[in-house]
């Protein structure tokens, strides 16, 4: 019996016809891996593929992320999840805007936007972060600033606990302490 065109194949057998092998991840932070929830203050966790990003980040109590800029096309929506943060956005005209969030609040910050993340009150704030990528495929810093060779080693490192290039149907990066299948 010949192989079917694709104008005869039912709606089931089209449902996984052109998908590849396919498989879920599951991402840990390390608070539920075990650790002490006091004691765990840990880089922002990145899950990520070519479509969207979601960060998940915590400040202690009056930590901030300084003022910086994403590309224009990544625009992004944080939920407040713990403790209470001011969002500062900065106007064209050099005017700025503030909101303050608290537990289960949204804020949209637009592609393009300068602003700066700041935890207020005595706890620390933990927020979840969720940005659909435009055509750029990774979040770029776009501040102006001196280069240099020295780093600050009390900035947190931005790295990927999962990222899935679904272009090319792969994982480039998988921290195998925080995922597993």
């Amino acid at each position: 019996m010949g192989q079917k065109d694709d104008s005869e194949l039912t709606p089931e057998d089209l449902a996984h016809k052109h998908l590849p092998d396919q498989t879920m991840y599951k991402v840990q932070t390390p608070e539920s891996n075990g650790a002490d929830s006091e004691a765990v203050r840990h880089s922002p966790l990145i899950i990520r593929t070519n479509e969207f990003r979601l960060l998940y980040f915590e400040l202690e109590a009056s930590g901030q992320i300084d003022w910086h800029t994403h590309v224009p096309g990544l625009d992004e929506v944080n939920l407040c999840l713990e403790g209470r943060a001011r969002y500062t956005l900065e106007r064209e005209n050099g005017s700025h805007q503030t909101l303050e969030i608290g537990p289960m609040e949204f804020v949209y910050v637009p592609g393009g936007a300068r602003h700066k993340i700041e935890a207020i009150g005595d706890q620390p704030h933990k927020s979840l972060s969720a940005a659909k990528f435009d055509t750029a495929a990774r979040l770029e810093d776009l501040e102006d600033g001196p280069e240099t060779e020295e780093t600050d080693t009390d900035a947190p490192e931005w790295t990927d606990a999962l990222f899935v290039d679904r272009k090319r149907d792969e994982v480039v990066a998988k921290d195998d302490t925080l995922v597993s299948k």
